[in-house]
């Protein structure tokens, strides 16, 4: 395993095909990112370890953007999610995988929805890490057998689907407050939910899954709005 450099690179033309990788481990156990290094380095991959630290601020210190970044998760699956949506704002074209202590006190499909390209029980790390990583590397996604079955798209709450869809209709956030009777600040909340639910940042990024997403998830934002009546021309909109 070898150990970050301070060479500089160029880091324009960064793809999901790597010689080397730079891996980054957010783990307070430095252990943990050396078993997983050397996993992957059993696995036939090139992996230099930039940077290992529980906080998100070990990665920035490093200087150098990781290729590959590992997450182990703890009992707090807020504090899981806050990393992921970290990770999608800040580290574009990187393979994140996710490490669990178990399943069952996570939603897969949440974490997968947020931008996980993989997720392993700690359990299974030695001898899954590898692959899964050169699945995620492919394009393809990755979970335990045990927990395909129950993964299934986040659940919007009535209240969140009806912002959402009025979003997605073009109506501002003050235009919504006004709709339905509460304050600006509420719909922003109900909207971060949403989007933090669905995996995407804004609502361009929303529409386009709505818009090409299965009819199922498509049919629940727009349906919840009654758009034949909700979306029609209103004297205060105007």
């Amino acid at each position: 395993m070898r150990r970050g450099s301070t060479a500089a690179e160029d880091w324009g033309s960064r793809t999901r095909a790597h010689v080397g990788w730079r891996l980054a481990v957010l783990s307070e156990d430095i252990a943990f990112a050396s078993r997983a290094a050397e996993a992957l380095e059993r696995d036939g991959l090139i992996v230099t370890l930039e940077a290992v630290g529980r906080d998100v601020s070990a990665i920035d210190a490093s200087g150098r953007p990781p290729t590959m970044l590992i997450v182990q998760a703890q009992d707090d699956e807020a504090e899981l999610q806050r990393m992921l949506d970290w990770a999608g704002k800040r580290l574009a074209d990187v393979v994140v995988l996710v490490v669990l202590p178990s399943a069952e006190r996570f939603d897969i499909g949440l974490l997968l929805s947020m931008g996980a390209d993989g997720v392993i029980l700690e359990r299974d790390l030695d001898g899954v890490l590898g692959p899964v990583a050169r699945a995620a590397a492919g394009g393809q996604i990755s979970v335990p057998a045990e927990v395909r079955h129950p993964i299934q798209r986040p659940a919007l709450s009535h209240r969140e689907r009806q912002i959402l869809g009025l979003a997605v209709a073009g109506l501002t956030n003050a235009q919504i407050a006004r709709r339905f009777y509460i304050a600006e600040s509420t719909v922003k909340t109900h909207l971060s939910s949403a989007f933090r639910r669905l995996g995407v940042h804004s609502r361009r990024e929303a529409a386009a899954m709505i818009f090409a997403s299965d009819e199922v998830l498509r049919r629940s934002v727009l349906g919840s709005v009654r758009l034949a009546g909700e979306l029609g021309p209103r004297p205060d909109l105007r």
